[in-house]
């Protein structure tokens, strides 16, 4: 498991008290974290596998967001300035960007391995050529 995100002040003559963010927040990213790594890491050399692969990083983004979400109520809630609960959203909302981008993804792969036509998103996974489809 990697370090925690954020490590408690060091000096002792430090005299702002800064709150420990919840251990269950800070674990529960890290796991994530180790999860995407792994995942990423998956073997993605056919269209099957590279759909399995996006969408099992597709939902750890999903559940990052949602974790980042939880750390964003929680420093609204014990009083931090609105600045660090406005960046946990932003982070939230990255890792829900990237879960769209990834499942998106995973359908356009999954497509190509079902031989339909991909999304008109596709870009570079596009098949419609492959296909003789026109738009």
């Amino acid at each position: 498991m990697r370090a925690p995100l954020i490590a408690p002040p060091t000096d002792p003559a430090a005299t702002r008290v800064v709150p420990e963010i919840p251990t269950h927040v800070v674990t529960a990213l890290a796991e994530l974290d180790d999860a995407y790594d792994a995942a990423a890491r998956m073997p993605h050399t056919s269209n099957v596998e590279h759909a399995d692969r996006a969408l099992a990083l597709a939902r750890l983004c999903a559940r990052r967001a949602a974790w980042w979400r939880v750390l964003a109520l929680w420093t609204y809630r014990a009083g931090f300035d609105r600045l660090h609960g406005k960046a946990a959203l932003a982070a939230g909302h990255r890792q829900q960007e990237r879960a769209r981008f990834w499942r998106d993804t995973a359908a356009d792969w999954r497509a190509r391995a079902d031989l339909r036509p991909t999304s008109d998103a596709a870009g570079a996974l596009s098949n419609w050529a492959e296909l003789g489809v026109s738009a």
